[in-house]
């Protein structure tokens, strides 16, 4: 119910008058009007439209919010039917006028077109669910985008990849580097179009892209996928549309339906950009799909409606008083994910942008909308800025030069895995060197607008997966910084999936000489061996009360994503039983995270394996309940020796963990730990290097190497340092002296502060992708 003041009547009457013309819909006009002067006489309006009078009549329908007027009980209200047609496009006048008078009820004048009616169609059935769906689509439109519109590229990703320089299209090195880091090089061989072509659609949903990033495909690619040719009944199908049907086992069509699932696939799970869709899909999608009588629902947004169920229970498609909020549901949802530009339809466009008079102003179809809902500052909407507000955003980096003294830091803040410990070390270590830290979390597009970063970036991503984070975090926040690597892996050789991330970055840092080495074979820039520091609970970590019968405890802990086979918990366990055949004074302690975690089939062997001994000898505890850092520190700390026969470490934080608590610690002899294990630190167990098989672990390149330790040495050296326990806590002091001074947080800020003022101090320019 409007609040409307009194009508003035005519000169020579006594009658006054309050009432509305409400709303001008497709086939209806509603309003009120009461007779304040004689509350029980039944009103008349007269109605013109463009000044041509088409009838009176009587205001005698309820209206629920007129009730408490006296006189009629709420039987106030007029609903005039519309003749089909009459409302044009462009405009027409709507006039409705007591009747026998000249004076127009308020709200009276309207000038109306078909748009608006569409509009006003709406309001007039809008609900409190409704409501709240259409509220809640513009507040997400405005304070989110899903994906954006023009994302900075980078040329790394797309020149060709070595070794596939005799390919029917360009494979892109990001392309290149998906196959490999997938492991799908017996599968696919990305030589053939159609194989390429195959490629993505088994795979371009795995590439871990986030919703608001397009996959990087080179334009001879996206135009392949897009081609294609007419089927026999004459609809035309795409390359990537037979080849999506044929690999999701669905029957063959190129109808409306076929192309909705298509784009769902495309832009929902592969994140495959827009140029892949042929241009005649588009214009088949925007067809339109015969639902309403005015042809606004293309085959798209039909396809839209049926799939999402929200949708499809609170509009009714068939229902003209819902047709306007499902419109708009999708058209912001489209902006949203910047899709706009595609299926948008010049009919919808001009549906939101038709110009309203409503209050002495004119709005645009979408602000009168939402003004009339009540959402505060609706005037000032527009379909243009809301599609302005998904622009890509501007990052600004500092100069580089020593007053620029902070560094962005990237990577994964969970601390759950050690790549996150390491970044959150390495944050605590820069802050207490005096840099400045940002950390630019991954954002969606239009988040981070404006932004100002240092120009030092300080990677910690994964080394195979670092590619796809920087494209989730916005390549406009690395092009033009100096980006520094803070990678580690685990074997002689890199995979083939690392090389990609090498090459877009200008340094590389890591914790060990042996990673360095294993870095050095595929990256010429500058490596550096820069350790990084353990968490200070390890020194205060308490010590659980252990009863003086307590036998004396052998300590393996590690995260079985970290892969079975590489932690070798199988050797520990039988350099054990080796060792302690029958002795009941000892005992094994196994401390694994996410135990049922199995990375392939020799891995799932290695567990099965574990199983059955620790199974077989009631001596050998596996604890498996999550617990704190404080308190698995403080069971490391109740242990009597630690136990690490790993087949390759890239730093080996527990080892250290371990030495700083003043453990012995008995180890592999290879790989990280020998930067600070000795015979004079710790106990290191001998074995040979061997190849590695294709399956023990991620990622295996054709001759890279590992260790395997002599299970018989270890098994020596853990029967010594139980024997000999002044021997044994001799060199566990010795162990605790060494990482204590080598790890300790001041000669970590210092390397941390040399290397990075040589940077900020150098003219050397940073890496940046044409």
């Amino acid at each position: 119910m409007n609040a409307i003041s009194p009508i003035k009547p005519e000169i020579g009457t006594s009658a006054t008058y309050r009432g509305g013309l409400e709303f001008v819909t497709t086939n209806k006009i509603y309003g009120w009007l009461h007779n304040q002067g004689n509350p029980a006489e039944e009103c008349l309006v007269d109605l013109y439209v463009d000044g041509r009078f088409l009838g009176a009549h009587a205001c005698n329908e309820h209206h629920k919010a007129l009730t408490d007027l006296p006189g009629r009980n709420g039987f106030l209200a007029f609903n005039i039917p519309l003749p089909s047609g009459l409302l044009s496009v462009d405009r027409c006048c709507v006039d409705v006028k007591i009747h026998g008078t000249r004076i127009s009820i308020p709200g009276a004048p309207i000038v109306t077109s078909l748009h608006r009616a569409v509009i006003d169609t709406a309001l007039s059935g809008i609900t409190p669910e409704r409501q709240a769906l259409c509220v809640s689509a513009l507040g997400e439109t405005v304070n989110q985008t899903k994906r954006g519109r023009e994302r900075i590229g980078d040329a790394r990703l797309l020149c060709p990849a070595d070794g596939f320089e005799e390919a029917e299209l360009t494979v892109g090195s990001f392309l290149a580097h998906q196959l490999h880091r997938l492991q799908e090089t017996q599968n696919f061989h990305l030589r053939s179009a159609v194989d390429l072509t195959r490629f993505l659609v088994r795979c371009a949903d795995r590439f871990n892209l986030a919703d608001h990033a397009w996959c990087p495909l080179p334009a001879d690619v996206a135009a392949y996928l897009a081609s294609g040719e007419e089927d026999a009944a004459g609809q035309f199908r795409s390359r990537l549309l037979s080849a999506y049907q044929t690999g999701a086992g669905e029957t063959a069509g190129s109808g409306a339906d076929a192309l909705c699932q298509l784009t769902h696939w495309m832009f929902g799970k592969a994140r495959l950009p827009k140029e892949a869709l042929a241009t005649r899909h588009v214009e088949a999608l925007n067809a339109a799909a015969g639902i309403d009588t005015h042809g606004l629902i293309s085959c798209f947004y039909a396809g839209m409606h049926a799939r999402d169920s929200a949708l499809a229970t609170a509009f009714n498609s068939s229902d003209e008083k819902a047709l306007f909020p499902l419109l708009l549901a999708i058209s912001l949802w489209l902006i949203r994910w910047n899709l706009d530009d595609l299926f948008l339809t010049p009919q919808v466009r001009a549906l939101l942008d038709a110009p309203v008079h409503h209050q002495g102003k004119v709005l645009n179809g979408l602000a009168y909308f939402y003004t009339r809902l009540g959402v505060p500052d609706a005037q000032a909407l527009s379909l243009s800025t809301l599609c302005q507000r998904q622009r890509a955003p501007l990052v600004r980096h500092l100069p580089r030069t020593a007053q620029a003294k902070g560094v962005n830091l990237f990577g994964y803040f969970d601390g759950s895995t050690g790549i996150s410990r390491n970044a959150l070390f390495s944050r605590d270590i820069l802050q207490d060197a005096g840099f400045g830290v940002t950390m630019p979390m991954m954002a969606m597009p239009g988040r981070h607008t404006g932004e100002e970063l240092y120009p030092v970036n300080l990677i910690h991503f994964g080394l195979l997966g670092a590619p796809s984070d920087m494209i989730n975090h916005g390549l406009e926040r690395f092009a033009g910084a100096y980006n520094i690597g803070f990678f580690l892996w685990e074997t002689s050789a890199l995979p083939r999936s690392a090389h990609l991330a090498l090459e877009m970055m200008d340094e590389l840092w890591t914790m060990s000489s042996f990673c360095a080495d294993a870095l050095a074979q595929h990256f010429t820039g500058p490596i550096h061996v820069v350790p990084n520091c353990i968490d200070e609970r390890v020194l205060n970590a308490g010590t659980k009360e252990r009863p003086k019968a307590e036998p004396f405890t052998f300590y393996f802990c590690f995260d079985a994503r970290s892969w079975y086979t590489r932690k070798n918990p199988l050797a520990v366990v039988r350099a054990f039983r080796k060792a302690f055949p029958a002795e009941s004074r000892v005992r094994l302690v196994l401390r694994i995270r996410h135990r049922q975690t199995s990375r392939s089939v020799a891995d799932l062997a290695h567990k099965l394996e574990l199983d059955r001994l620790v199974g077989s000898d009631p001596r050998i505890v596996v604890r498996d309940r999550e617990l704190s850092y404080a308190d698995s520190l403080a069971e490391m700390r109740s242990c009597d020796a630690y136990v690490s026969l790993h087949r390759a470490e890239g730093f080996g934080y527990t080892m250290v963990e371990a030495m700083m608590m003043g453990k012995p610690v008995i180890a592999s002899r290879y790989s990280a730990n020998l930067d600070y294990m000795t015979e004079e630190t710790a106990f290191l167990v001998g074995g040979r290097e061997r190849y590695l098989e294709s399956d023990e672990y991620l990622g295996v390149t054709p001759g890279a190497r590992w260790y395997e330790p002599d299970v018989g040495a270890a098994a020596e050296a853990m029967r010594w340092a139980w024997e000999n326990r002044g021997e044994t806590a001799r060199r566990a002091e010795s162990g605790t002296a060494l990482v204590r001074s080598r790890f300790a947080r001041p000669v970590l800020q210092e390397l941390y502060a040399t290397r990075l003022h040589a940077v900020l101090e150098s003219g050397a320019p940073a890496m940046v992708g044409a």
